[in-house]
């Protein structure tokens, strides 16, 4: 028995504007695995994987036997390197993550499958191809949409391919993909099993992409960029770094360094591996509804290491080919990858452009050096022998006056106080709390192997509303970080009680380690905080050796 597992795949229309239905392409299902079923029972007779082309053969099947087939949305390799990747529903009727008892855990939920129909082995070999389709019928979807898990695994699998281009030991972690025509966006409280997302995403606290299924609202199945760019959120994880808080970030806006790099990176990474600076997200099928950029100019926002444009532009530009500008060269990707999975993803600072850039510049030749240079010096960014992973000399603020420089304020932990502030300035009302200027940076000194008493003491006066249920008192946290990673050692985080500042006891620091201090105001990104809450808020800060 042989034959070819191929899915429907559905570009979009120019510049963006909706998928193109009359387009559609047949591409192959690659590295899923392949069984072979008793058509009454179900019981496996045997299985394989497709091949790169989507092709797969069985041989010894029993004769004269009622047979189907069936491809599983998954790519398998249990070798060292191997890969683990599974397509699942989340979605679960009538059921939600709050339920008692809970819902069954995501990693046992329904994985996406298709099936031929039933037929006879017969006595001779035979060749049968499986396609799902898109369930398309010209107006609407009106069959099942088939081919959207198998569009996902594809991105995965290509992913991955990219990767294992310049390193073929490259390890995958096991990943699952979660999708449903019931994925939808919810402005309320996340809710995975009722299908209610923010938006398509990746949760490292699940290991897993989800992805929105709506056709009445918005789908991303084949919006291939969506689907990389949220993969290499999975690669940055796993295999190298970010530390990035996350939460709504729009093209242009002024965002936090490593919430800038993190997006930046991922539009970029996801560009490569599909080899088209274009990025287009539709909305819903049937319209003309959508929108895209191009990694390969940024045209939003002011530049700068805080737009994740400039991020995307510069990265893509260090591996492109095509001339344009500043970019006059190549350095391909194999020395990208080696600075995120090596020292990168090791260092002291948070993973920005500035620690990305610089560990870049390190292993250059002076050509190569110099187009990394010409790149920053394009984006607005300190270049040269004035780049460091501090960003000590980095000037451009991004209009915020205050609070954004130095990035990581230095501090020796022998309880003195230090008070710095944080403001929101450029996000406002919006309650993001990832913008420029929202979150302040230590760079902490530790004078001896000790434990620490952390203290951070609200110093702006903040007048209560005379509503009772405005949330109109400051909600500060700290998180101590060990660079080399970083790794989180000890935090302070505090809600509901007002004016409760963070008091706590780290465990034991060490004087050989660089440790970081991340502060922010909580308030910044409360969305029912009160509407008078002042835009810039400064604490106290300390950290005493224990008698």
């Amino acid at each position: 028995m042989s034959g070819t597992a191929s899915y429907e795949f559905v570009p979009p229309n120019a510049v963006c504007r909706g998928l193109d239905f009359s387009a559609i392409e047949v591409r192959q299902i690659r590295g899923a695995t392949v069984q072979l079923l008793d058509d009454a029972s179900g019981t496996e007779i045997a299985r394989t994987t497709t091949s790169a082309t989507g092709s797969f053969s069985i041989a010894g099947i029993p004769s004269n036997t009622m047979v189907r087939l069936r491809v599983r949305a998954e790519l398998k390799d249990a070798n060292v390197p191997g890969w683990d990747v599974e397509v699942r529903d989340n979605f679960i009727a009538g059921a939600s993550d709050n339920d008692v008892p809970p819902p069954p855990a995501l990693g046992s939920r329904a994985l996406y499958t298709l099936d031929s129909t039933g037929f006879d082995t017969g006595t001779a070999d035979a060749v049968r191809n499986l396609l799902a389709r898109t369930g398309w019928d010209g107006a609407s979807y009106s069959g099942p949409r088939a081919a959207a898990p198998f569009a996902l695994l594809d991105m995965a699998y290509e992913s991955m391919q990219f990767i294992r281009s310049v390193d073929s030991n490259a390890n995958f972690p096991p990943l699952d993909m979660f999708w449903s025509v019931n994925n939808t966006m919810t402005s309320g409280d996340l809710d995975i099993t009722a299908g209610e997302l923010w938006t398509s995403g990746y949760s490292k606290f699940a290991d897993s992409l989800f992805i929105l299924g709506d056709a009445s609202l918005d789908t991303d199945e084949f919006d291939n960029h969506i689907v990389t760019h949220e993969w290499v959120h999975y690669f940055e994880d796993v295999l190298s770094r970010s530390d990035s808080e996350g939460g709504p970030h729009f093209l242009g806006e002024s965002l936090d360094a490593a919430v800038a790099f993190s997006e930046g990176f991922a539009e970029a990474l996801g560009s490569m591996v599909l080899d088209e600076p274009i990025n287009c997200d539709t909305t819903v099928p049937g319209t003309s509804g959508g929108a895209g950029f191009s990694v390969e100019g940024n045209s939003f926002g002011p530049r700068g290491w805080y737009n994740e444009v400039s991020v995307a532009t510069l990265i893509w530009d260090l591996w492109d080919n095509a001339d344009d500008g500043a970019d006059v060269g190549s350095i391909g990707f194999e020395p990208i990858y080696d600075v995120m999975v090596g020292p990168h993803k090791f260092g002291d600072s948070l993973a920005t452009l500035f620690s990305f850039a610089t560990e870049l510049r390190a292993t250059l030749n002076a050509q190569d050096a110099a187009l990394l240079d010409a790149l920053l010096l394009r984006e607005q960014v300190v270049s040269g022998a004035d780049l460091d992973i501090w960003a000590t000399n980095e000037a451009n603020d991004a209009g915020v006056s205050e609070d954004v420089f130095p990035m990581y304020v230095p501090y020796t932990a022998d309880g003195s106080v230090l008070n710095v502030c944080v403001n929101s300035q450029i996000d406002g009302l919006a309650r993001h709390g990832n913008n420029v200027g929202s979150n302040r940076y230590l760079r902490i000194t530790v004078p001896a192997d000790d434990e620490y008493d952390v203290n951070l003491i609200t110093t702006t006066p903040i007048v209560p509303t005379a509503d009772p249920d405005d949330r109109d008192h400051s909600d500060p946290d700290i998180y101590i970080l060990r660079g080399s990673g970083p790794e989180n050692v000890a935090d302070g985080t505090t809600d509901i009680v007002p004016n409760l500042e963070p008091t706590f006891r780290t465990p034991l620091m060490l004087a050989s380690e660089t440790y970081l201090a991340f502060i922010e105001e909580w308030r910044f990104e409360d969305s029912i905080a009160s509407t008078t809450f002042p835009q810039r808020v400064c604490f106290d800060v300390s950290l005493t050796p224990t008698p």
